[in-house]
């Protein structure tokens, strides 16, 4: 291996003096200066969302990004002291390295663009399709393509700036822990796996393989071991090499056979346990290629459990390959998944796995697949049913950390399953509270508040609407440790997102659980119910729960440094743009670091009141009403009713004044124009959805109207999706409305009952029995309800003038859905509009269309609810 050293000279220049430019945190003044007017000729100029994405292990830096009109993005790097603050072209791939000295990303020309956080300058290197910085910080490993075929390794070095290449490379891994490079390195006709010394420059050889190929490259945690898939003559090897002495294990197709009669090895990535010992992969069933009549023809078949296009589906991402360890000491393999029961769940560290058979209970017309629950013993091959006919929605199904302990939810009670006695026990079945989410109110399945994970690997952590509740394995004891119930507050335990889970190494990882420790402290989110405000509050050491700080509107993106002494945070509400803060725990105080959308501080974006109505069945509901900017208590003013399921908590969505929207409906665009806003709760009864969207819409519009603030013949509805199937039922209920958009809209119950959901491959059946449309039933034993709650059956008792809209490559909710509605409509003589978006889905991508529609639906409010003054 011939090692070159490049004449690379970096650009050490101050970030002032180039691209990179310094930007200052201004000082923001005391005095107050009155809100001026606003003019929808800015609409143009402001970020459409801002998102935190990395943050320095040190907490003294953040990497931000902001997106603009027509999808132009800024990334910002900025420190946390406010001190600097870099703006930075497109890009992706935004890193900090280990010791906080470094800042790397790629701009979209390929350019790698490495920044000294410490002396404030940089270097850039071209056509760089990915990097990574080595375990300390002191290199960085970059893939330069140098022709369509070729690639070499850069490989920079932080200390001095020198630049060394490793040539003909194809992939590399760094070893977690050392300067040491596993690089994948071919040549004319031979392919070689070296391990590279980057600070010594020494080469050491450990595979070589001679018109082969080498794939999904994986080093053990402990960096002394490595796994690769080899392929020669078609036929697949599955290799362990110990990084220490260099001994090789190989696993072939042909023993593969000798134990699993037609399966081979897949081409997925292997991964390698904690202790060397175990590899985790998967088994491909190998079926001869069968000689058939050519034809497009796809069949489907009535007693298949699914429809066609999700058996393919099934039997191509799962049906076929099941999940294997393999040993390489020993040579022992162990099956995982089998035929009978083919979908495994496990993290690789773990010996035991959850097994199932996905078809057992199917059709069910659910999203997720109710299951006998197994775990079965890697190492034995045991298995021990766990839960009979267990619904399998990520929420109602929880590995522990440790993977000692199974949670599952089941007729309404959490239950935990300890693998070493084989010990079920129910943890809530004597408390008082409810841990079933009845805010969902769906058919079928009751979902839970939630299990997010474990204390200390010993206490399991569950939720009820309000509180954190502590439960021991044993079930001996629980605990409730917050106090929201008599404060109407709702406290979460909240992840830090700054924390790296790649190596997790989950399969089917929407069921292991995290692990928190209380030494370290926990951070727990607050929201009030009842003023919408958001908290953090810090729970340490079993001590009470210490509150840190309350905000206006929503906080979320929480990010903490290593040391655990600042939090980064979000905030936002509809008259408040994005700001990006941070809270020192050491000094107790929060400020602010970036201030997006700066100059729409000085505008009026209107006020807000929530208003509380109740339904005829005793339900009380929310709502939340906002006031015109330059509100006139001496005037009325038109309504807009934006309307889904529980949209009053939206008060909490900041989204600036703009004619582009994905939905074509943009909140500020009409509080700045002299409309008031509305965003009700809606509650739901069974097999009653259009129905209970109408009462609930109605009870809160009554409301509204006792002010005397609202002219009752301007009043608009408006919703997308679910919320255009409840605007379009309503106004074949009541004439209340002057006028309505629904966009993307069901607008046949029966019909769409009978459809596809071509994005996922489902019917839509499961969507209208147990989930958003709550019938509770299917079409054939409730025919009535299906008819009384679709708007198609009531389009004769329409009056409002009806706008529509929907993207022709709509799969979620077929186009047709809103032209069949609109030919009724067009039949009946009715007043209304169809725009039909060639090449667009359920919500429009192109600037263009969203302008159209963003526009046309304001003009359209503004010709029926603006025309009487």
């Amino acid at each position: 291996m011939k090692l070159n050293r490049i004449g690379h000279k970096s650009k050490m220049v101050l970030a002032v003096q180039f691209f990179l430019a310094l930007i200052f945190m201004e000082v923001l003044g005391a005095q107050v200066s009155p809100k001026l007017q606003y003019t929808s000729n800015l609409n143009s100029q402001w970020s459409k969302d801002t998102n935190i994405h990395k943050i320095s292990s040190d907490g003294q830096w953040i990497a931000i990004s902001e997106v603009f009109p027509e999808n132009k993005r800024t990334v910002w790097l900025m420190a946390t002291d406010g001190s600097h603050k870099f703006q930075l072209p497109d890009s992706e791939s935004l890193n900090f390295s280990s010791n906080s000295q470094w800042f790397a990303c790629i701009g979209k020309g390929k350019e790698l663009i490495n920044i000294d956080l410490k002396k404030l300058s940089e270097s850039r290197y071209s056509d760089i399709s990915y990097y990574s910085f080595s375990p300390n910080g002191h290199f960085i490993a970059a893939i330069k393509e140098t022709s369509s075929n070729d690639k070499e390794i850069l490989l920079i070095n932080h200390r001095d700036q020198t630049v060394d290449s490793l040539k003909n490379v194809t992939k590399y891994e760094w070893h977690p822990t050392k300067n040491i490079l596993f690089v994948t390195i071919k040549k004319s006709d031979t392919i070689q796996i070296i391990q590279y010394d980057v600070l010594n420059r020494q080469t050491r050889k450990l595979f070589t393989e001679i018109n082969g190929t080498v794939e999904d490259m994986e080093v053990g945690s402990s960096g002394n071991s490595l796994a690769f898939i080899s392929s020669k003559d078609g036929n697949n090897r599955l290799n362990y090499v110990d990084g220490n002495s260099g001994v090789a294990h190989t696993l072939t197709d042909i023993i593969i056979q000798n134990k699993f009669l037609n399966f081979r090895i897949s081409d997925g990535k292997p991964n390698i346990d904690n202790r060397d010992k175990k590899i985790i992969f998967y088994l491909k069933a190998f079926k001869e290629p069968q000689n058939k009549l050519e034809s497009d023809v796809q069949v489907w078949d009535s007693s298949d459990p699914w429809i066609e296009p999700r058996m393919e589906m099934y039997r191509e991402q799962e049906e076929n390959y099941f999940l294997t360890a393999w040993y390489p000491e020993s040579g022992k393999i162990m099956a995982i998944g089998t035929p009978g029961l083919p979908t495994s769940a496990m993290r690789v560290n773990h010996d035991y796995a959850l097994v199932y058979d996905q078809l057992q209970y199917e059709p069910l017309y659910k999203f997720y697949s109710n299951v006998d629950l197994f775990v079965k013993n890697i190492n034995t091959g045991d298995t021990t049913l766990v839960s009979k006919n267990q619904y399998m929605n990520d929420n109602f199904v929880t590995i522990a950390p440790n993977g000692q302990h199974l949670s599952y939810f089941k007729n309404n009670h959490w239950w935990l399953y300890t693998i070493s006695n084989g010990q079920t026990i129910n943890l809530t079945n004597n408390l008082e509270q409810n841990f079933q989410n009845t805010h969902l109110q769906y058919a079928g399945d009751l979902f839970p508040w939630g299990n997010p994970g474990w204390i200390d690997n010993e206490t399991i952590i569950l939720y009820d609407e309000f509180d954190i509740w502590l439960m021991s394995a044993d079930g001996k004891s629980n605990e409730r440790i917050t106090r929201g119930r008599e404060t109407n507050n709702k406290y979460r335990i909240l992840k830090n997102q700054a924390q790296d889970f790649k190596n997790l190494q989950e399969f089917q990882p929407h069921f292991p659980t995290p692990n928190f420790s209380s030494k370290e402290g926990i951070i727990l989110s607050v929201f009030d119910n009842k003023t919408y405000k958001s908290g953090l509050s810090i729970w340490k050491d079993n001590h009470d729960i210490k509150p840190l700080l309350w905000v206006e509107g929503k906080i979320d993106q929480v990010f903490i440094d290593e040391s655990g002494e600042k939090i980064i945070f979000r905030q936002q509400r509809f008259d408040q743009p994005i700001t990006i803060n941070c809270f020192n725990l050491k000094k107790n105080r929060s400020y602010l670091i970036h201030q997006s959308n700066k100059g729409l501080l000085q505008y009026d974006l209107g006020t807000f009141e929530f208003i509380d109505y109740k339904l005829n069945n005793g339900i009380e509901l929310q709502g939340s009403l906002i006031y015109p900017s330059n509100y006139n208590p001496n005037k009325k003013y038109p309504l807009i009713v934006e309307i889904y399921e529980r949209e009053s908590f939206h008060i909490n969505n900041f989204e600036p004044p703009s004619d582009c929207m994905d939905i074509g409906f943009n909140l500020l665009k009409f509080t700045l124009n002299d409309y008031f806003v509305l965003l009700p709760d809606i509650s739901y009864a069974i097999g009653k959805p259009g129905i209970s969207a109408l009462n609930s819409v109605t009870a809160a519009v009554t409301k509204v109207l006792e002010s005397g603030e609202i002219d009752e013949d301007r009043i608009g509805l408006i919703g997308h999706s679910f919320g255009g199937y409840e605007t379009a039922f309503i106004v074949s209920q009541t004439n209340l409305f002057a006028t309505a958009v629904a966009g993307a809209a069901v607008t046949d119950l029966v019909n769409y009952y009978h459809d596809v959901n071509w994005e996922w491959n489902l019917t839509q059946m499961w969507r209208i029995e147990n989930q958003q449309f709550r019938m509770g039933d299917s079409f054939y034993k409730m025919k009535e309800n299906y008819y009384a709650n679709s708007p198609l059956t009531n389009v004769e008792q329409i009056t409002t003038p009806l706008l529509l809209w929907t993207g022709k490559n709509d799969t979620n909710v077929n186009w047709n859905q809103s032209v069949n509605m609109f030919l009724g409509l067009k039949r009946l003589g009715k007043k209304a509009q169809l725009l039909l978006y060639r090449d667009e889905g359920h919500t429009l991508q192109k600037t263009e269309n969203q302008q159209h529609l963003t526009t046309t639906i304001y003009n359209w409010m503004e010709t029926y609810l603006k025309k009487k003054t």
